[in-house]
C-alpha cells in the first residue's frame, strides 16, 4: 500500500468530483486521481496542492462508483514511489551496490569539447545517509570523480553563476 503525501476527506458519501493529481516535479507526470463528495472537492484540493502537488478538477465518468476519500495511485507515478528510495533513484541494483544512484545527466553543449562532463546524486543505504553530488569529467582515456555534499554543490553552483557572469561582462 502507497502511503500518501497527504491527508484527504473521507466521509464515505458517494464522490462526484474526480480529481487528477499532478507530480509537482512533472508537471505532465499523472500520479494519481482523488474521489470526493461535492462537500470535499476544496479541501481535498488544499491538502494536495500542500503536498506540492497540482491537480485538475474533471467530472466522475457515469459508470465508476467510488466513495469520497477514494484515491487510486498510478504505479509509475511519484506518490507509488517505494518510500526506501529517493524520488531521484533509479531503482536499479541499489542493494547490490549499497548506494542509490539517480541517472546520469550529460553536461553537453552540442558540441565538442576537450572533456565529457557527468553529474548525478547519489546516496548511501545505510539509514540517515546524506545525498551526495558525483561530478565525472573524462578527457581521453583518463577520468576523474569528485564528490561533493549538497551544500558543497550549491555553492559551487553560485560561484560558477558569479564566475559565468563575470566572464559576460567582460565580453561587453
Amino acid at each position: 500500500m502507497t502511503k500518501l503525501p497527504f491527508a484527504l476527506v473521507d466521509c464515505g458519501e458517494p464522490a462526484a468530483v474526480r480529481i487528477e493529481v499532478y507530480s509537482h516535479l512533472k508537471a505532465e507526470s499523472l500520479d494519481g486521481v482523488a474521489y470526493v463528495c461535492s462537500t470535499h472537492p476544496q479541501t481535498a484540493v488544499d491538502a494536495i496542492t500542500a503536498a506540492g502537488f497540482t491537480t485538475a478538477l474533471t467530472r466522475m465518468t457515469r459508470d465508476v462508483q467510488r466513495r469520497c476519500g477514494f484515491v487510486h495511485v498510478f504505479p509509475t507515478g511519484t506518490m507509488a514511489v517505494n518510500h526506501e528510495h529517493p524520488r531521484w533513484c533509479g531503482r536499479d541494483g541499489c542493494d547490490r551496490r549499497r548506494e542509490h544512484r539517480s541517472p546520469v545527466v550529460d553536461v553537453d553543449i552540442a558540441r565538442h569539447e576537450a572533456s565529457i562532463i557527468d553529474v548525478a546524486l547519489t546516496q548511501s543505504t545505510r539509514p540517515a545517509a546524506e545525498p551526495l553530488v558525483v561530478l565525472t569529467a573524462t578527457d581521453g582515456a583518463a577520468s576523474d570523480r569528485v564528490v561533493l555534499s549538497i551544500g558543497q554543490a550549491r555553492v559551487l553552483r553560485y560561484r560558477l553563476d558569479a564566475l559565468i557572469d563575470t566572464a559576460e561582462r567582460g565580453r561587453a
